[in-house]
């Protein structure tokens, strides 16, 4: 049996900023559709709790918003990822580099979920993925206005079909 585990990370307001049909939700959609998730989503600075939740799966994916979109991409040391997702990364982390945060050539499939105009969210959703290498990286952009982290509704639909697709679930 494959075990499918799905790292869900807040981003800085944790789970108190957390929209209703947030990243709880995602977590409890993820957890119905047979994936291993846990309990509740991680800080997202919780880099030593993401690695040793994913290290021991046959399938790994994972999903953040704001700085959960922004750091998740760094925490999974040499482990494949197959699936990462991102809600809306913010501008402010220290990981941003002239507006990017680089993806490594681990994670094999990405989706980024974006922002396109800054002034919608102050910069918190305005920041672009790009892949260390695309020939080892699968990059999928989505920019939508919406509100801060936009992990919701519309968004969130669009990434937990992909993800259940890319997962075989």
């Amino acid at each position: 049996m494959t075990i499918h585990k799905l790292a869900i990370t807040f981003g800085l307001g944790g789970g108190w900023l957390d929209p209703k049909g947030g990243e709880v939700y995602l977590l409890v959609r993820a957890k119905a559709a047979g994936f291993v998730v846990p309990a509740v989503p991680f800080n997202y600075a919780d880099s030593q709790g993401i690695y040793n939740f994913l290290k021991d799966a046959d399938w790994r994916g994972s999903v953040g918003d704001s700085f959960g979109a922004d750091y998740e991409v760094n925490y999974f040391g040499n482990l494949p990822i197959d699936y990462c997702a991102g809600f809306q990364p913010s501008m402010y982390a220290d990981d941003v580099r002239n507006g990017t945060i680089t993806l490594p050539t681990n994670i094999r499939y990405a989706h980024c979920v974006r922002d396109p105009d800054w002034v919608d969210t102050g910069g918190l959703g305005y920041a672009q993925w790009v892949a260390a290498d695309p020939k080892k990286t699968t990059l999928i952009t989505t920019e939508h206005r919406g509100a801060h982290p936009d992990d919701f509704g519309t968004m969130q639909d669009l990434i937990f079909a992909e993800l259940k697709q890319r997962a075989g679930l």
